[in-house]
């Protein structure tokens, strides 16, 4: 029986954090809580908390094949963006 990839969605609280800090701040939690073994797809969203939370989707109670590309690529679009505020965080910081 193949086993369905599941969605990781780390919501990693940054309340308190330098902004030129919170890119290794984020990593440095993500590598503490994600399993070695987990297969499957990985969203990272910097929340303004002093709380850290994990979700997992599993994509199988999901059956529209339709809504399924939709969501893959919303997840693109949102880690995309993501990552794109991510730098801008770190250039407004440098200038």
């Amino acid at each position: 029986m193949k086993e369905e990839a599941k969605i990781l969605v780390i919501y990693v609280g940054i309340a308190g954090i330098r902004s030129e800090d919170i890119d290794t701040f984020v990593h440095k939690v993500c590598n503490k809580i994600i399993p070695a073994t987990f297969k499957g797809e990985i969203i990272i969203i910097p929340i303004q908390s002093p709380y850290t939370k994990v979700d997992c989707i599993n994509p199988k109670y999901i059956t529209n094949k339709e809504l399924i590309k939709e969501h893959t690529e919303m997840m693109i679009n949102l880690q995309n963006e993501l990552q794109n505020q991510l730098e801008l965080l770190k250039n407004n910081k440098n200038e």
